[in-house]
């Protein structure tokens, strides 16, 4: 009797055990492997949210894409009828450029993999659903044209396009001000270390802003806060002024090779050393989740027109810094910025925004929540040449 009673002891223990890795099996799934939005969801969050409305987006009988919404064109409202649009950006990700940070898959409703994207491969987004895109982008194959889903914490968003009040001037697409010491960098300063387009600024032709704009990458998540850094600068006259977002490895490592046989002298690194000024290898950069920025004071202020929405655009000057941007050396350091009021101010928008900054440069800011939820990692590897962005719901 008393081996029957423990027989069924241990039989309810197991089934105990296995009960409960059943719920937490279950209960881990519904957490890390979110479902990708059904064609149900996403007519319900079409309708609840103006982000994800595409009812102007469908589209016509002789497209040949999958029966999708598919950006195609800047149509624009006149400026009288043009709303400032309401969301956790400046303007919605419908018909922005988005960019694979890492090699990812671009996924159908039901899980199989249409097509492998590139690090670097540029996409066209028509929607977000949770925490996935939903995109457009050409193919070798497919008649030229697949439409998926991607996660997006593995992808960068070209800013421009969801915070064009920004001001942007990346200069190392076109004369580079990298110096040391405020001594000219050979090979570096001056140079072209990269472009967006065969043009001379390095800018490449925006659709969506209808005009030539420089391509700014960042990871998705980091978009947010870039924002809230802007809206703290605005509420006091100001606005950011972003030299670079992502670099490309080769660059990266182009200017610490030029940097490292500099000649004694002018190597003025103090206590930091030169990995504080210029890495050597992947840095943040080159992750996605890092931006070089300055401060500008605005003068005067009007609206562009984008689609449906209108968005703020400025005469400016740029603040007197405690250095020139990309000075590689001690003068550079937030010490040497303790009397700089920009200086401080640019510290204040963006660290109450949730960007922390580099100690060696005052222009140099992370988002470390971003690199926290980074699942792999980028290497920088690539040169991002492509601007597919259309007016957002056209």
């Amino acid at each position: 009797m008393r081996s029957v009673v423990s027989g069924i002891t241990y039989l309810l223990v197991a089934c105990s055990v296995i009960l409960l890795i059943l719920i937490v099996f279950v209960s881990f799934k519904e957490q890390v492997f979110d479902k990708i939005p059904t064609n149900e969801s996403i007519k319900k969050t079409e309708k609840a949210t103006d982000e994800t409305d595409d009812s102007d987006d469908m589209p016509s009988e002789d497209n040949t894409g999958p029966g999708y919404a598919v950006p195609t064109g800047n149509i624009n409202v006149q400026p009288d009828e043009a709303v400032i649009y309401a969301g956790k950006l400046e303007l919605p990700v419908s018909g922005a450029t988005g960019y694979a940070s890492v090699r990812i898959d671009v996924l159908d409703d039901d899980y199989n993999v249409l097509a492998n994207l590139e690090p670097g491969k540029g996409f066209r987004i028509l929607q977000e659903d949770g925490q996935w895109w939903r995109i457009y982008v050409n193919s070798e194959t497919d008649n030229g044209v697949i439409v998926g889903w991607v996660r997006h914490n593995l992808c960068m968003i070209n800013l421009p396009d969801v915070i064009p009040s920004i001001i942007y001037n990346n200069t190392n697409a076109y004369g580079s001000v990298f110096r040391a010491n405020e001594e000219i960098i050979p090979d570096i300063t001056g140079k072209q270390l990269y472009a967006y387009s065969p043009r001379k600024d390095g800018k490449a032709y925006n659709e969506r802003l209808g005009k030539d704009e420089y391509i700014v990458p960042v990871l998705y998540a980091m978009a947010e806060t870039i924002y809230k850094a802007q809206l703290n600068a605005l509420e006091n006259g100001d606005s950011l002024m972003i030299y670079e977002g992502f670099r490309p490895y080769e660059t990266q490592q182009q200017v610490y090779n030029e940097v490292i046989n500099l000649p004694y002298e002018q190597k003025n690194f103090g206590s930091y050393g030169i990995q504080w000024f210029i890495m050597s290898g992947v840095g943040n950069h080159q992750m996605g989740y890092a931006i070089d920025t300055s401060l500008a004071k605005i003068v005067e202020e009007d609206y562009a027109v984008t689609g449906k929405y209108k968005y703020k655009q400025f005469k400016y000057v740029e603040y007197t810094m405690p250095c020139n941007i990309h000075e590689l050396s001690v003068k550079a350091t937030l010490k040497n910025a303790e009397d700089n009021i920009p200086a401080q101010n640019l510290q204040k928008y963006c660290a109450n925004a949730g960007l922390s900054n580099l100690q060696s440069e005052w222009w140099h800011f992370n988002d470390e929540n971003t690199n926290a939820g980074i699942t792999k990692k980028s290497d920088g590897k690539y040169i991002i040449t492509e601007c597919l962005s259309a007016s957002p719901g056209n």
